[in-house]
């Protein structure tokens, strides 16, 4: 995912509603930025390639 195509405003807008924690237009930018900033540091992580055998994560199984 590149952040620079990603709809910040519109998930931010969605994850207000869906949390009920309504925020000013001033918070909302803010928001933006720190999210495009996040998903810059990320992409690098993002595009390392895994080994095919090599887990994502641990499964736990009960």
């Amino acid at each position: 995912m590149k952040s620079e195509s990603f709809d910040w405003p519109a998930y931010i807008q969605l994850m207000e509603q869906l949390l009920n924690v309504p925020l000013d237009d001033m918070r909302r930018k803010e928001m933006e930025i720190q999210l495009t900033r996040m998903a810059a540091l990320a992409e690098p992580l993002m595009e390392f390639p895994l080994p095919q055998r090599q887990e994502v994560a641990g499964v736990y199984k009960l």
